[in-house]
């Protein structure tokens, strides 16, 4: 027997953000809410919300942002990015979603530059290719190879309220 996954699309961003219908329900909110963030601040991009199934005791990728696997971390403090990166790594993601918005109420530019800035030999080896940070409803998008600890942190200090 065959299994088709059916997606629908975003009521909002519709084509741009197709939802599996058999995504898990448990985080399928904060999936979406993060996914629209990041639609609404980079129009270019197109999210696939996977469908749920656990595959050699790993929660499966939660996202396919422009073709390459994503997932997101809501992050308890800036010191979640390391787990958040480790995690991702493992399940075999080319993009680290690090949600703010899921348990913090504010965002601490320096200390979460901090470290972001400390994974730039996961970016320099290729098995990390984005670092989308969502916060208040928008997104942004670093890259430790390229950018600097002091740049990173200008950039999320655009998502300040």
């Amino acid at each position: 027997m065959e299994n088709i996954d059916a997606f629908i699309q975003d009521e909002i961003y519709c084509e741009r953000l197709l939802i599996s219908t058999n995504a898990d329900s448990r985080d399928l909110a904060g999936n979406i809410r993060a996914a629209r963030a990041i639609l609404n601040s980079f129009p270019d991009v197109y999210i696939v919300i996977n469908a749920h199934y656990l595959e050699l005791r790993h929660k499966n990728p939660e996202y396919i942002i422009d073709g390459r696997l994503g997932d997101r971390k809501g992050i308890m403090s800036e010191k979640g990015v390391t787990a958040g990166f480790k995690s991702a790594k493992k399940q075999g993601c080319k993009i680290v979603v690090i949600d703010l918005d899921e348990h913090l109420l504010q965002v601490r530019p320096f200390e979460l530059s901090k470290y972001i800035a400390r994974r730039k030999a996961d970016f320099i080896s290729g098995m990390v290719e984005a670092c989308y940070i969502v916060f208040n409803g928008n997104a942004v998008v670093v890259n430790a190879q390229e950018q600097t600890r002091r740049e990173i942190e200008s950039f999320i200090n655009e998502l300040k309220p």
